[in-house]
Order: structure tokens, then sequence, then C-alpha cells
């Protein structure tokens, strides 16, 4: 752990009154998890803290103090002197409407853990808690509030837990560590309930989300000999369902089909607009080919956006060029 940046992070918690938190386009757990114990914390030391989202996830609603984030359209003046960004290591990952709500002039913390390669910067003022090896952004939020002496309930430990339990799909990921149990143990006895939370998150399936999971199969395709699976949503897939974001990234179930070393999925959440999530199995990683993309992520876990003016001719250029990325390391 980089100690001197947790110290410093701490200095500014204690120094300052008014702080403003984020997370990624597209929220998931982890990040959300994030955000919603800082803000819990910080309040409890009579802070003025506010989570801003660009959207709410409906699977993401059993999160303890869920009411406590606001959307953009929420968030009236609000001058923060702190701006906290987890789970998110560059300007481009937060959201448009939830970046004009952020002052500039603030201190910015951010707090990641995936692969980084500081190429931009958010404000003059920044501290960067980033370590790529271990398993969540929630491990490190615990570590700051360990670090801290900050006070954590059980709902905040089940936060935590929650965040730990997306990103390692339940302990099946190669992020996973013995360091990984030992949180969740700590989490444990902080009144954490292991089975209540993987029930939430593995358990709640909506049928807007079975919906997405039958056109993914439907759009299904194998390519070089099996070991890439490639389908795609979209825009009027989306359209179709009324829902416009993927909680439950089916990525990650063609990920687990046999045989399969590489998953690509694309979505056209937005007109022209595609995002692209790919998962692996060890030793096939990912991440460089998101890099070709301007993406980033973990080794096996990583993604893109890219724009298109016809999704069908991106579609066909993305089948050729990680047929061809792949092509070798299969042989």
């Amino acid at each position: 752990m980089d100690l001197e940046n947790f110290n410093k992070a701490l200095s500014w918690i204690k120094e300052n009154y008014t702080f403003l938190l984020a997370t990624h386009v597209q929220p998931d757990v982890d990040g959300l998890a994030s955000i919603l114990t800082l803000a819990q914390a910080l309040n409890y030391l009579g802070k003025k803290a506010l989570p801003g989202v660009e959207e709410i996830p409906e699977e993401a609603l059993f999160l303890h103090g869920s009411s406590l984030l606001k959307l953009p359209e929420e968030i009236k003046d609000f001058k923060a002197e702190v701006v906290i960004v987890a789970d998110a290591h560059s300007p481009k990952r937060i959201p448009q409407k939830i970046w004009e709500k952020l002052n500039l002039k603030a201190k910015f913390l951010i707090i990641d853990h995936h692969i980084w390669n500081k190429e931009t910067s958010f404000s003059e003022e920044e501290i960067f808690i980033i370590d790529s090896k271990v398993p969540s952004t929630t491990y490190l939020i615990y570590q700051l509030l360990k670090m801290g002496n900050f006070p954590i309930t059980s709902e905040m430990a089940e936060n935590l837990l929650a965040g730990l339990y997306f990103d390692t799909g339940g302990f099946r990921y190669e992020n996973v560590t013995k360091e990984t149990f030992l949180f969740a143990s700590e989490l444990v006895n902080l009144g954490a309930r292991p089975s209540w939370v993987a029930c939430q998150i593995f358990e709640n399936i909506s049928l807007a989300q079975v919906e997405f999971l039958k056109k993914v199969l439907q759009n299904l395709e194998f390519i070089n000999h099996g070991e890439i699976a490639f389908s795609y949503l979209t825009f009027e897939d989306f359209q179709k369902v009324g829902v416009f974001n993927l909680s439950k990234d089916w990525v990650n179930f063609l990920r687990s089909l046999q045989g399969v070393k590489v998953a690509v999925l694309l979505k056209e959440v937005e007109k022209g607009k595609v995002s692209v999530s790919l998962r692996s199995k060890a030793p096939f990683e990912v991440v460089d080919l998101a890099k070709k993309f301007g993406g980033g992520g973990h080794r096996y876990a990583s993604g893109f956006k890219i724009e298109t003016q016809n999704f069908k001719d991106t579609l066909t250029y993305l089948k050729r060029f990680v047929s061809k990325f792949y092509e070798r390391k299969f042989l």
C-alpha cells in the first residue's frame, strides 16, 4: 500500500467539509458500493457528502444507503472542496452529466484497482490511490477507513463485501488471493452476511435482464474454432426492452462457456456509440486488446468504447480484428 497517499487522503478528509463522490459510466456494484460506503462514513464524521451517479441500476438498489445516490439534476450548486472518484482513474470514465457538476478547482482523490497508466489529470491537486493487484475498489476503501479509524457499521461492511463479491465473480476470477478471503473474513466479523450479499448479486435477475440474455444468446457466434464467443445488443434491443443499463453484464456468462477462452459483447446503448466488454480465461489476456481502442481494465476483464455510423460494419470489423489478434495466441 502507498501509505503516503493514504495519509494524505486522510488529511484531506479531516480538513475539509464538503465532498462529492463519483464513479464510472454504467456504474456497477463495486463502484456504487465504494461511493455509498464513503458517503456513509463521511456523514458519520459530520461531513456533507453527496454520491452522484448518471443512473441507478435496479439491481444495485439492495446496497445500503442507495437512497443517498443523487442523479445529476439533483446536484444543484454544490461546490465540493474534495471530489472522490472511485473505481475509475481517468476523466474519460466519468459520466458527462456528473463531470459538469464537479468543481474542477477542488482537490481530487482517485481510488481504483484497474491497471493504470497515468495519462490525464483531474485537477492541480490530486491524490491517486491505485493498486491493480487488489480484488476490488471496496478493498481499498476498507483500508482507508481502517487507517482512519472510521466507524464501520454492519451495513457498510455488507456494501464492501458486495463490491468484493461482484468484482471477483463470487471468488471465481483470477484476481482472488488469500488476502481476498482475509478481507471477506474481516467484513463478516463486522456483521456482513455472505449468503445475503451473494443472493442479492447472483440470484436477483430481473425479467428485463432475462430478455437481454435471450438476445445475447440469439446473436451468439463462435469464432476461431469456438475459442472466442462473440455477441451483441443493438440500440433497438435496448429500446425494445425499455431498459438502458446492463448491470448484469452477460459477457461473463459467455466467458463461462466450455471451450471459450475469450468473450466479447458489444452494446449499443446509445445510437452510434458502442461499448465493448471483454473477458477471458488465463493465460489469454484482454487488456492489451482494449488498449488498442483507447480502453483498459484488468488483464482478464477489460473494455472500451467506440463511435460508429454503421453498427453492422463495426460488428464485422471487430470480429475480424479480434480473430486476428488472438489467432497466433491460440496456436
